[in-house]
């Protein structure tokens, strides 16, 4: 078995539902880190799904991991990146070959997203 760690960033372009990571063949992923952060001056609402893809019977199930709006930026208080980004994963959170982790943003280009995962081959 062969372990890769993978990080993976994405800031939301639009407000439609985007991949941040769909999870490769044969492989179990394990994510440890999810972080998200709001670069606008105002809350943001921001939703991460996640695509159980059952290879056995080609259901999918999703689901919404988080769901809330995000507070806005202040320059005066706020260090690097720009604000302090939420941490979303308390525990890791395992996908199997083909899971997918999906995006949305309220307000387009402002919702900045950090994956960081252990995928085992």
């Amino acid at each position: 078995m062969a372990d890769l760690f993978l990080s993976k960033t994405l800031v939301l372009a639009n407000t439609t539902k985007t991949v941040l990571y769909t999870a490769p063949a044969n492989t179990i992923s394990i994510v440890k880190s999810l972080r998200i952060h709001n670069a606008h001056t105002s809350a943001v609402l921001a939703t991460v799904n996640f695509i159980d893809v059952d290879s056995d019977t080609a259901a999918n199930t999703e689901s919404t991991l988080f769901k809330m709006n995000i507070s806005a930026v202040s320059a005066h208080t706020d260090t690097f990146p720009l604000g302090n980004p939420i941490e979303l994963i308390t525990h890791p959170l395992v996908a199997n070959e083909g899971d997918i982790i999906n995006v949305t943003a309220g307000t387009a280009a402002k919702i900045h997203v950090h994956l960081s995962v252990l995928e085992i081959t």
